[in-house]
């Protein structure tokens, strides 16, 4: 069966206000369109708003459902819910075209609520509406065809409509939502279940029906008979007709349904694990009782594009709720690539960065909260080049995918930053910075910016660049800010960008001014007293990088500041760590947190709007 179904149409895109958070935005969609965003972001109010403009199932708009401004109390009258939705033609291979062919199902169906845009293409757009009636007293929902669709969005309350558009000819598109509470044993006994829906009728012949249901009644009346418990119960409640008009003989036991329509509300699936026995699924985890849920869907909506008619048509929409529930990350990679192959268009929210790591970029779809606002944005992948954008998915999302959910992120060269600054940020904040949303992550070197800026930007994210001064570093970085998609040609003018100074790396800096928290790291490490003494005298003639011959007795200092620098360049990984506790640990309260690093995080603090901790709280 073809997991991807052309239905001549797709939905293109999703214009929402005044919804919840969603004051105003524009969301396009795709074949496959990933929402992502911490939570509370309205990536669920978006989808809950799909569903209530084109919903398979009730989901009604009310006053509840109107955005309200942080410093109102409630919503002012005059202002509405509007949700726009925009459908195109799409051509054999599912691509955007021009026009509805002649004879299409779905010209036929919307006839009149087709329109043209300022380009002379088809499209069908409606709109769901939420206002107040003054003569009603009370709020009303209508649903109307659009006449326009506007490249700018800004005053779409303007846009005429016409005629009202009927369920009838939304239902063939209808929107299906599988929210995050999903589980097949609710689903195996809840009627309007897809897997009800799917196994109500089992498409028997009413000649097998007879005499499949004959069996079960030869199978009810063996057990019966030759059991000795069961023949007692009948006898007993036989006893009901002298009690209860009815008739003789009217008592009948049946262990197993007797009829097909009933057998199928007690189908169970069996399920074993490599090496196991077979169980239900309702002793299962809820991971693979969620995973089975949404197979079950798409066995449901493949069968039902599969029975279409021939005059009928179908465009199977699916909103999915954090798919990645309660799966491990194997489990989360592995259920999307089933989802992959639900027919249609698939809508995902989601907070796992394995499950981002396998979308493409342009599907990406970033939900961000501002106060009381949501805004969204996605990536413009046009005129990148196909082996940039793997780097952005491979180099970046497959490595770091949880970026996609933080408040502010941190990019930086190396390893030491991403030791030291979450000891430091610990320090300043008073708080883990996973707790306030930050990632702290090195980008493999001046020159690997790119892919992640690119990325960041955007996706809208909150991003900034903490970088050595030395001069290759600073040219490697600024060309990656003057890429056309970040578009900042002069870093020293842009705030989120804090380098060092005079041509300094990190490991410099730190020895310009906490030799004795370095010294005192080191000592305590290799267990000596003197411990850059030690390592002078044993690397004095040896060779170095490059092969050349070390000799630190002749610099100025007897070696010590060029044998600090190769010592911390040599041992990032054993004292980085280390280092930036002892820094944060000393009696001077002001040398605590190094001071280029105290003003990435003051403005961070500012931009996010968590201020540095008070030295009250301190622990």
């Amino acid at each position: 069966m073809s997991a991807v179904t052309n239905s001549g149409i797709c939905v293109k895109e999703v214009r929402i206000r005044n919804f919840r958070s969603l004051k105003s935005i524009d969301v396009s969609l795709s074949r496959l369109t990933l929402l992502i965003g911490p939570n509370n972001s309205g990536k669920t109010s978006f989808l809950e708003a799909l569903f209530a403009a084109m919903g398979a199932g009730k989901r009604n708009l009310n006053s509840d459902d109107i955005y309200i401004a942080s410093e109102e109390s409630k919503p002012p009258y005059e202002r509405s819910i509007l949700i726009d939705v925009l459908i195109r033609p799409t051509d054999d291979s599912g691509n955007v075209c021009d026009s509805f062919p002649q004879g299409s199902y779905w010209l036929n169906l919307w006839g009149g609520g087709i329109a043209q845009d300022d380009k002379d293409n088809d499209f069908m757009a409606f709109r769901t509406r939420l206002t107040w009636k003054q003569e009603k007293g009370e709020y009303n929902v209508d649903r109307q065809f659009l006449k326009q669709w506007l490249s700018d969005s800004s005053n779409i309350e303007a846009i005429v409509t016409t005629d009202g558009i009927s369920a009838k000819q939304i239902e063939p598109m209808a929107l299906h939502l599988l929210n995050a509470r999903r589980d097949i044993d609710e689903d195996m006994r809840h009627q309007g279940s897809y897997w009800r829906r799917i196994t109500n009728d089992l498409g028997l012949s009413e000649e097998d029906t007879k005499k499949f249901e004959g069996m079960l009644n030869a199978i009810n009346e063996g057990i019966v008979g030759n059991s000795e418990v069961l023949k007692h119960l009948k006898s007993t409640l036989g006893n009901l007709d002298s009690v209860i008009s009815g008739e003789k003989n009217s008592i009948e036991l049946s262990p197993v349904a007797r009829r097909l329509r009933d057998l199928t509300k007690g189908i169970d699936i069996h399920f074993a694990t490599k090496g196991a026995q077979p169980f239900p699924l309702i002793r299962h985890g809820m991971g693979t009782r969620s995973m089975a849920s949404v197979l079950v869907f798409r066995a449901f909506m493949q069968w039902r594009t599969l029975r279409a008619k021939d005059d009928d048509s179908l465009h199977p929409m699916l909103a999915l709720e954090e798919p990645e529930a309660h799966l491990h990350p194997q489990g989360q990679r592995a259920l999307y690539n089933q989802i992959r192959q639900i027919p249609g268009q698939v809508i995902i929210s989601t907070h796992s960065p394995y499950v981002a790591a396998h979308t493409d970029c342009a599907d990406l779809r970033s939900f961000q909260k501002n106060a009381s606002e949501t805004s969204v944005t996605g990536i413009d992948v046009s005129g990148i080049k196909e082996e940039d954008l793997k780097k952005m998915k491979w180099k970046v999302l497959n490595t770091h995918g949880d970026m996609l959910f933080a408040s502010a992120l941190v990019l930086f060269e190396g390893e030491t930053e991403e030791q030291q600054f979450p000891v430091y940020a610990k320090r300043y904040w008073n708080r883990d910075h996973n707790e306030l949303g930050i990632s702290f992550i090195g980008v493999g070197g001046a020159g690997g910016y790119l892919p992640f800026l690119r990325l960041v930007k955007g996706l809208g994210l909150n991003w900034y660049i903490f970088s050595d001064a030395e001069q290759d570093a600073l040219n490697k970085m600024s060309a990656a800010l003057k890429d056309k998609y970040i578009d900042i040609n002069d870093y020293t003018k842009c705030p989120n960008v804090i380098t060092l100074t005079h041509g300094q790396d990190i490991e410099a800096y730190l020895i310009e001014g906490y030799t004795d928290a370095i010294e005192a790291v080191l000592n305590h490490c290799n267990k000596s007293n003197n411990y850059i003494a030690d390592y002078i005298n044993d690397m004095t003639g040896k060779k170095g990088k490059g092969g050349k011959k070390r000799d630190y007795k002749s610099d100025h200092d007897g070696g010590k500041e060029r044998a600090l620098s190769d010592i911390l360049k040599e041992g990032k990984t054993k004292y980085a760590d280390a280092i930036a506790h002892e820094i944060v640990s000393l009696v001077d309260e002001s040398r605590r947190i190094p001071r280029r690093i105290r003003d990435l995080f003051d403005q961070m603090a500012k931009d996010i709007g968590v201020a540095e901790h008070s030295e009250e709280k301190m622990v």
